[in-house]
C-alpha cells in the first residue's frame, strides 16, 4: 500500500498545480507538424519574418509530441507528461535506495518530497525539460551503478543518452558533459578532500564519446552550443519569467529556500564519511544557476534531496508495538484510500477540461479571425497577424504567422542573424518607438492584442477596426479596414 500512496502522490501534486497544457505546447505542436510534413528546417518557417536562422533545438521532441496529439490529442500529452513523471520519480527512487543500501522508506519519502517541490514551482508540464530530467536521472544512474559495482558496462549506454538528448533537448545536453565532469573530479582519492576516488580513465573516455556523438544532429556545433548564444540575453532575463532571478516573494519560494537551508544544515551536521564531492558540486553549481534564473532550480530539485539517502542511510523506521502498528497500518491504509479516490477524481476532472486552446478566449478570438478570413478569402499563410510575447504559439497551431511568440531565442539578432525583434517589441511597449510607425513599418493584416501593458491595446487607428473584444481578459482582435473600390 506505502508503494501506491506514494508513487499516486506525485500524479495528484502534477494534477492540480498543472491542470492544463503548457503556453509552449502551441509552439512546439506548430514545429512538429512542419517537420513531420517538410522535414528539418534551417530558416524560420513560424513566424511572419522572413530569413531568420534558426536551430530548433527540441526537434525530435516537437516530432514526438506532434505525433502523440495526432493519434491522442491533448489528453495524450498531458497523459504522456504524467507518465514521464512517473519515470522521473521511479528513477529517484531507484537512485536512492542504491545509495542508501535498501532503505525503502527513506528512498520513498525523498522521491516523494523532490516531485513535490518540482511539481509546486511549475516545473512538470508539457514541455520537453519533464524528458530532460528522466535522461538525466538515468545517467545519475548509471554512473552511480559503475561506482558501487566498479563495472564499466554501465558506461556504456551513457554515450547513447547524449545522443538522444541533443536530437531532443538540445539547450540541456550540456549537463550531460558538466555532470560527467563532476565523478571525474570526484574519481580522484583525495580523503582530505573527500574526494571517493574510483577509476577515472573510462569516465574521460565516455564523456570525449559524448561530446563527439553532439555532433550527430541535424544543426551540427550550432545545435551544441544552443545555450551558450541563447543564455545570458538581458531582454530574455528582463521578461520570461522561468529566466528572472529567484526571489523570496511568494509562499513557494520560501518553502523552497527553507528546503535548500535545511539540506546545507544536513551537510554541515551529517556524517562526514557519507559527504560526497560530487552531490555538493552538483548542489551548489545548480543553486547558483537557480539563483540566477528561476528554471535553474528545476534541476537543482532533480538533485538536491538524493545526498539524504546516503547521509541517513542508518536511519530505519522501526517498528513499534502492535497498537502503533495498527495505527500505522490504519494511517496508511485510509491514506492509500483518500489518494487513490483525489487522483481519479482529479484525473477526471483534468482530462475532461483539455481542449485544443490555452484559453476560451484565445480560442475565441481566433475563431473570429478564421471568420475575416473566409468571408474576405485570405491566405492563411501569407497574412501578417501581430500578436505579443505569449499569443504567438497559438496563432503557429492555428496556421497562422504571428510577428512574436514564445521562442524568445528565435527573435533576437544573435541567434537569428538579421534582427533583434524581441528588443524591437519591448522598446515599443516601453514607448520608446511610436507604435504609428511600429504599425506603417510591418503593415499588418490582423492584432490579436493582449493585456494593458500591449503597446496597441485600445488600438485608435483608422486603418484598423476592432472584429472581438473581451474585457474581463483585455483581449481585443483588429483587422486592416480594405477600403471599397468605386464601380465604374
Amino acid at each position: 500500500m506505502k508503494y501506491g500512496v506514494a508513487f499516486l502522490l506525485p500524479m495528484v501534486f502534477v494534477l492540480l498545480t498543472r491542470p492544463w497544457l503548457d503556453n509552449d505546447s502551441w509552439f512546439v505542436l506548430a514545429e512538429g507538424r512542419y517537420i513531420v510534413n517538410n522535414g528539418v528546417y534551417f530558416t524560420d518557417v513560424l513566424s511572419m519574418h522572413e530569413g531568420l536562422n534558426i536551430v530548433v533545438q527540441q526537434y525530435g521532441f516537437a516530432v514526438i509530441f506532434w505525433l502523440v496529439y495526432s493519434v491522442a490529442g491533448p489528453i495524450g500529452l498531458y497523459v504522456s507528461m504524467l507518465v514521464l513523471n512517473f519515470l522521473v520519480c521511479f528513477l529517484i527512487y531507484k537512485i536512492c535506495m542504491l545509495i542508501s543500501k535498501g532503505n525503502v522508506d527513506l528512498s520513498l519519502l525523498i522521491m516523494v518530497i523532490t516531485d513535490f517541490f518540482l511539481a509546486i514551482n511549475q516545473f512538470l508540464v508539457t514541455r520537453a525539460q519533464v524528458v530532460s530530467y528522466a535522461i538525466f536521472l538515468v545517467l545519475i544512474f548509471l554512473l552511480e551503478l559503475y561506482i558501487e559495482r566498479k563495472n564499466r558496462k554501465y558506461l556504456y549506454p551513457i554515450p547513447i543518452l547524449s545522443l538522444v538528448q541533443i536530437n531532443l533537448h538540445a539547450s540541456l545536453w550540456p549537463m550531460i558533459l558538466l555532470v560527467l565532469g563532476v565523478y571525474i573530479i570526484d574519481s580522484f582519492k583525495v580523503p582530505k578532500l573527500h574526494l571517493q576516488g574510483y577509476n577515472t580513465k573510462p569516465l574521460i573516455i565516455i564523456l570525449i564519446i559524448s561530446f563527439i556523438v553532439g555532433i550527430l544532429n541535424p544543426y551540427g556545433i550550432k545545435m551544441m552550443t544552443f545555450i551558450l548564444t541563447s543564455y545570458g540575453i538581458d531582454t530574455i532575463f528582463s521578461m520570461v519569467g522561468e529566466m528572472t532571478a529567484f526571489n523570496l516573494r511568494n509562499r513557494f519560494n520560501i518553502l523552497t529556500y527553507m528546503a535548500i537551508v535545511f539540506v546545507i544544515l544536513a551537510y554541515i551536521f551529517g556524517k562526514r564519511k557519507n559527504i560526497r564531492i560530487r552531490y555538493l558540486l552538483m548542489f551548489f553549481g545548480f543553486l547558483a544557476l537557480g539563483i540566477n534564473s528561476i528554471k535553474g532550480l528545476s534541476q537543482l530539485f532533480l538533485v538536491m534531496f538524493i545526498p539524504l539517502a546516503l547521509l541517513f542511510k542508518d536511519v530505519r523506521f522501526e517498528k513499534g508495538g502492535k497498537k502503533i502498528e495498527k495505527i500505522k497500518k490504519a494511517v496508511i491504509g485510509w491514506g492509500g484510500v483518500m489518494t487513490v479516490v483525489s487522483a481519479a477524481i482529479l484525473m477526471v476532472g483534468v482530462l475532461g477540461r483539455l481542449d485544443d486552446m490555452p484559453d476560451k478566449i484565445s480560442r475565441e478570438g481566433v475563431d473570429k479571425i478564421d471568420e475575416s478570413v473566409e468571408m474576405r478569402g485570405e491566405s492563411k499563410e501569407e497574412l501578417r497577424i501581430y500578436t505579443g510575447y505569449d499569443d504567438g504559439g497559438y496563432l503557429e497551431f492555428r496556421g497562422y504567422k504571428p510577428y512574436l511568440d514564445p521562442r524568445a531565442e528565435v527573435f533576437i539578432k544573435k541567434n537569428n542573424e538579421k534582427e533583434d525583434i524581441l528588443d524591437e517589441w519591448v522598446d515599443c511597449r516601453l514607448g520608446r518607438i511610436d507604435k504609428g510607425e511600429f504599425l506603417e513599418k510591418y503593415d499588418f493584416d490582423y492584432l490579436f492584442v493582449r493585456g494593458e501593458q500591449d503597446p496597441l491595446y485600445k488600438l485608435e487607428d483608422e486603418k484598423y477596426e476592432k472584429i472581438y473584444e473581451d474585457k474581463s481578459m483585455e483581449t481585443e482582435v483588429y483587422r486592416r479596414v480594405v477600403e471599397e473600390r468605386s464601380e465604374g
